[in-house]
C-alpha cells in the first residue's frame, strides 16, 4: 500500500485548495469564510481515510470535492485524486489526473499566476509517475462515436467512448454497448508502452431510399389547348375559307360575270392567307411542347418515414 509520507501530508494539507486567497470568499476574511472552511473539512475527512488505508473511501470525499471545485480551483485536489487512484489500482483515472493537473499547472503559468514551491515538486511528481504509467502501461485509444457509445474495458466501469485506458500489458476485452442488445466484445492485445486505437462500433448505417419526381413548368394541360386550337380554330378558318372559294367557283360557272370572277378571287386569297391561322397556332404549340419538355426536371427526393409505410 502507497501511504502519504509526513511531507506529503503538509504539502496537501498546507492548503490541498488550489485556489489564491480571495477565490471562495471576497475580502480579508475569506480564510475564515465558510465556504473555504467547509472544503478543507471535506478535504480532511477524505484525508483521514486515506491515513487509515481506505482510499475507497477517501475518493468518495474527494472526488465530489473536486467536481464542486472544478479544475482551475481544485488542481490541487486533482493531484491527490491521482495518487489516491493509482493506490486504489485505476491507472486510467490516475493518469486523466495528473494530466489535468499538469495542463492547469501550465495554464497558470500562462495566465501569470504565483506557482508556489509545494506545488512545484507536485508537478515534477506528478511528470514522473505520468511518464511511468505511460512507460509500463498499455494504452487502449477508444475514439469518440457519434452518438456518443457506452464502453466497457474488461470488468471496468462502463465510460462514453472517448478515452485513453491505461491496462496491464496483454490481452483485454473491449465491450462496446455492454449489456444492450447491440453489444460486441473486442480482443485487443497491447504492450507495454504501447498505444492501441480501438474504433468504436458505430451505429447500422439504414440505407436511404429515394423516390423519382418530375416536376414541370406547367401543366401538360396547356400542350393539349394548343395542340386543339391549331386543329380546331386554325384548320377550321382555313378549311372555311377554302369551302367558301370552291362554293363560288361553282356558282359562276359556265359564265362567270365580273363580280362573281372578283368574289371568287378574293375568296381564293383569303383561303391562302388562312394558312397564317393555323401555320402561327403551330408555331405557337411547339414552342409549348419545347418548353415544356426542356423544362421538365427529374430528380430524386429522399423518403422519410412519413412516405414509408
Amino acid at each position: 500500500m502507497w501511504t502519504l509520507t509526513r511531507f506529503d501530508r503538509v504539502l496537501v494539507g498546507a492548503i490541498a485548495l488550489s485556489a489564491p486567497r480571495g477565490a471562495f470568499a471576497q475580502g480579508s476574511s475569506d480564510e475564515n469564510a465558510p465556504e473555504v472552511a467547509e472544503y478543507r473539512e471535506r478535504f480532511k475527512q477524505g484525508l483521514d481515510r486515506y491515513d487509515a488505508n481506505d482510499v475507497a473511501g477517501a475518493l468518495s470525499f474527494w472526488e465530489p470535492l473536486y467536481r464542486d471545485l472544478g479544475r482551475t480551483r481544485g488542481y490541487r485536489v486533482g493531484y491527490n485524486l491521482a495518487r489516491a487512484y493509482e493506490v486504489f489500482g485505476d491507472a486510467t483515472r490516475a493518469a486523466e489526473r495528473y494530466q489535468s493537473f499538469l495542463d492547469e499547472l501550465k495554464q497558470r503559468r500562462r495566465d501569470s499566476k504565483p506557482v508556489d514551491a509545494l506545488v512545484e515538486i507536485d508537478e515534477q511528481k506528478a511528470t514522473e509517475r505520468l511518464e511511468e504509467l505511460g512507460r509500463t502501461r498499455g494504452r487502449i485509444h477508444v475514439t469518440p462515436t457519434t452518438p456518443p457509445q457506452s464502453v466497457r474495458i474488461d470488468q471496468s466501469e462502463a465510460r462514453l467512448a472517448g478515452f485513453v485506458a491505461y491496462v496491464a500489458p496483454g490481452g483485454h476485452d473491449v465491450v462496446f454497448q455492454p449489456g444492450s442488445s447491440s453489444e460486441r466484445t473486442e480482443h485487443v492485445d497491447v504492450q507495454a508502452g504501447q498505444i492501441v486505437d480501438v474504433p468504436a462500433a458505430q451505429p447500422p448505417v439504414v440505407p436511404q431510399l429515394f423516390r423519382d419526381t418530375t416536376k414541370h413548368p406547367f401543366s401538360p394541360a396547356w400542350i393539349w389547348v394548343g395542340s386543339g386550337a391549331t386543329v380546331l380554330l386554325g384548320g377550321g378558318i382555313t378549311a372555311t375559307a377554302y369551302a367558301n372559294a370552291v362554293v363560288l367557283h361553282d356558282r359562276s360557272l359556265p359564265s362567270p360575270t365580273t363580280k362573281e370572277v372578283s368574289d371568287y378571287n378574293g375568296a381564293r386569297t383569303l383561303a391562302y392567307v388562312s394558312w397564317t391561322a393555323p401555320a402561327v397556332l403551330l408555331v405557337v404549340t411547339t414552342l409549348i411542347v419545347v418548353w415544356y419538355t426542356l423544362g421538365t426536371k427529374h430528380t430524386k427526393m429522399p423518403i422519410t418515414t412519413a412516405f414509408a409505410f
